[in-house]
């Protein structure tokens, strides 16, 4: 995927972040930073990437972790600082860091308490995020690709929109509105850098296979239900397929690719 250089990716302790920690790895990232709140986790996730990495022989990657949560904008900025001290620069950014809340009831009766936390979660985190990585990317020389040692890039972000970033479905209020807000954040910032170098897209999950859904039987089955019903390939998609988007976007086979949005949901927002 032409990945050389250094990868920030947030929501690294699971499911999709994972999955994309575990892409950067295995396509030629010299470095990876992982963030999440879990501590345990990241540490889990690193001891495996790095175990998987060494049996493969493939080329020394450094991994570092930092516990954060990406709704605390001093802990963000610090994070990115500390990162940019340790490897030197930063060269891609993956915001898959979320969380959702059904409102039982509809918008009607959402509570300002789960409203808040989607969106100091999955909007400010984003923001706060793809703010403090393009100060340090806008200042940096660009990457060269690694197979054709052609410049590529200041930096390229990759946010996390979903299928709720272009439809609405019942009772995900806050959800479905933080995701079209990552839509236009995307949009608008791509905006802003293009000329710079600073590449900014976003990709679209559809149903995915990731331990929150599969974890709890009764989200399962309503999930295996929809699908069948909304889902042109009639499956979910596995967090493999959707790290494959990312690393697509972030590095240089999308080198003229800025302000996207690339729907990876087996063909749902097609309909």
């Amino acid at each position: 995927m032409d990945v050389p250089g250094i990868a920030l990716i947030t929501g690294a302790a699971s499911g999709i972040g994972r999955a994309c920690a575990e892409g950067f790895a295995r396509e030629g990232a010299s470095g990876i930073a992982l963030l999440d709140v879990n501590a345990d986790a990241l540490a889990s996730v690193k001891a495996a990437i790095e175990q998987s990495h060494a049996a493969s022989g493939r080329a020394t990657c450094k991994i570092e972790i930092y516990p954060v949560d990406v709704s605390k904008e001093a802990q963000v900025d610090a994070a990115v600082d500390r990162i940019v001290a340790t490897f030197g620069r930063l060269d891609y950014v993956v915001n898959a860091a979320g969380i959702t809340i059904k409102h039982p009831g509809g918008a009607a009766f959402a509570t300002t308490e789960d409203w808040n936390r989607v969106m100091e979660v999955n909007v400010n985190g984003t923001f706060f995020v793809l703010r403090a990585a393009a100060r340090h990317m806008l200042k940096q020389e660009p990457i060269l690709s690694s197979i054709h040692g052609r410049p590529l890039q200041r930096g390229s972000i990759v946010n996390f929109s979903s299928i709720l970033g272009v439809i609405g479905i019942t009772l995900s209020t806050a959800y479905t509105t933080a995701k079209h807000a990552i839509v236009g954040l995307t949009r608008t910032a791509s905006e802003d850098y293009a000329k710079d170098g600073l590449r900014i897209n976003a990709i679209g999950p559809g149903y995915t296979e990731t331990p929150m859904v599969t974890q709890n039987p009764r989200v399962m089955e309503a999930m295996l239900e929809r699908v069948e019903t909304a889902v042109p390939m009639k499956r979910m998609g596995r967090p493999d397929e959707i790290a494959d988007g990312v690393l697509y976007l972030a590095g240089g086979r999308s080198s003229f690719v800025t302000g996207s949005i690339l729907m990876v949901d087996g063909g749902y927002t097609s309909r």
